[in-house]
């Protein structure tokens, strides 16, 4: 990165810290910018221009929920960087612009959404701290660039989206996310999405969510679900290796009887891990698994 390159992507930061673009981000750097500047407002829980203008230029005293601050700028501005580039040689927005290690892979590009689709990312991995125990940094760019590709499904028809979704689920399911991550992330997303643009902005994702949500409950209800986390709290207490082990260990026993996974053992290797639980913790897990497989339907 050179140094007019950083400071052109540092100014263009700085101009969107009002938030204030709306309708279509064609332009690659001020896509990255505008995915920038609202994953500051996240951090800083403060949508106030002259708080992110601070925490672009260094000024904002680290705090709390902040204190990855200076590493979002300098991620910014990286992404931004990469959008001049593309800008200069007329290429086009997609998820591997603000996450390089996404693909590319088709994102919306209208701003109002953008901003939410960040939003409802960050308020999913606040909601469920396995994505971020397990995931990482790494997690929170997919989460925001998956938001991004799911509201583009939104104009879809009501099956074709939910094809798609169901797609998803099936390649997060292979790596650890059971289908009923995806569920509590839709009803983040539309709430979001809903807020900022009005119902039909949603278009079919309700009916995607909805989709999942019976096919789960078809196997696994939502009392299961509570209970698997009951029992596991009864068997390990405060040794479980994540908030909601019991309901992430039934949800993905729903995904292999729903046929979304062929097994269950990408999350279940994960959680018992000697490095992660001693033994009889592990032993404790199993025994939950199999108690949910015997409840479920």
């Amino acid at each position: 990165m050179t140094d007019l390159a950083a400071d052109e992507a540092r100014q263009l930061l700085l101009a969107n810290a009002d938030r204030a673009v709306t309708g279509r981000l064609d332009d690659p750097a001020l896509f990255a910018a505008v995915v920038g500047v609202e994953r500051l407002v996240v951090a800083t829980g403060s949508a106030d221009p002259e708080v992110l203008r601070a925490a672009l230029e260094g000024r904002l005293p680290e705090h709390g929920h902040g204190s990855d601050v200076a590493a979002l700028v300098a991620e910014g501005e990286r992404h931004v960087v990469a959008g001049l580039a593309r800008r200069a040689n007329r290429q086009p927005v997609d998820a591997a612009l603000v996450n390089p290690g996404a693909g590319s892979y088709e994102v919306t590009t209208d701003a109002t959404l953008v901003r939410a689709a960040v939003r409802a990312a960050q308020r999913s991995l606040d909601a469920m701290p396995y994505y971020g125990i397990r995931y990482g940094e790494r997690g929170s760019r997919f989460a925001s660039t998956d938001s991004a590709w799911l509201i583009s499904l939104a104009h879809l028809g009501e099956e074709r989206a939910t094809r798609q979704v169901a797609w998803l689920c099936r390649v997060l399911a292979g790596r650890g996310m059971p289908s009923w991550l995806m569920e509590l992330h839709l009803v983040e997303l539309v709430a979001e999405v809903r807020a900022a643009a009005g119902d039909e902005a949603v278009g079919a994702l309700p009916a995607a969510a909805a989709a999942l949500t019976a096919a789960r409950r078809g196997h696994v209800d939502d009392e299961l679900l509570d209970l698997a986390d009951r029992w596991t709290e009864d068997v390990v207490g405060e040794a479980v290796p994540v908030p909601r082990t019991g309901a992430l260990l039934a949800a993905a026993v729903a995904d292999t009887l729903t046929g979304v996974a062929t097994d269950d053992h990408v999350l279940l290797d994960w959680l018992i891990d000697p490095a992660r639980v001693r033994p009889e913790v592990a032993d404790a897990l199993r025994t939950v698994r199999q108690r949910v497989r015997a409840a479920a339907r």
